[in-house]
């Protein structure tokens, strides 16, 4: 099943144990890597996911390759509207209330949406479940790597075909007017 992320960007920021005080120091850097965990999140997973910023600013307009990418939607409510309001409204008017997880450290918008039939989760869970992601997708990457080694044709004969076959190469490119071949085998 695939969900929908709303994700309120600086209440998960400031929550986090590793972003949080990341952004006492530089909160540029604290929401560029945070949306860049988001990204790898959906990418990796599949599934929509929308960070939402209270009030536009200056760095929706530097950034903007980073506001609409696949599977990421960073928004960036308008001057007089909270994430909050924003994410609550976005819940109660939508359909499909099921599919959808919100992610907050605010138990009020948590309760609110809980009790409209949303999945609700903490910021330090859903940090925990991007790094779950990461690393299921890394494990399956190295299983693939090494299912898609076996399956050369070098690992699948045994030694004296694999001689054989070098020595006809070898041959073909003795001959007259033969074109230089990578060696592989």
């Amino acid at each position: 099943m695939q969900f929908a992320y709303y994700i309120d960007g600086y209440n998960v920021i400031h929550h986090c144990r590793v972003l949080g005080p990341l952004a006492r120091r530089d909160f540029e850097s604290a929401r560029d890597v945070f949306i860049e965990q988001v990204h790898g999140f959906s990418t990796v997973t599949g599934h929509l996911t929308r960070v939402v910023f209270d009030g536009r600013g200056a760095w929706a307009e530097a950034h903007p390759n980073k506001v609409n990418t696949v599977g990421l939607e960073v928004i960036f409510t308008p001057r007089r509207q909270s994430a909050d309001a924003f994410i609550e409204r976005t819940v109660y008017t939508a359909t499909h209330r099921n599919e959808i997880i919100v992610v907050s450290g605010d138990r009020g918008i948590r309760d609110f949406c809980h009790r409209l039939g949303t999945l609700v989760m903490g910021p330090d869970n859903f940090l925990a479940t991007i790094q779950d992601a990461q690393t299921q997708f890394r494990a399956s990457l190295r299983h693939h790597h090494r299912v898609t080694r076996r399956e050369r044709i070098e690992d699948r004969v045994d030694e004296s075909t694999l001689a054989r076959l070098r020595e006809l190469r070898q041959k073909l490119a003795e001959q007259p007017g033969a074109v230089q071949r990578k060696k592989g085998l």
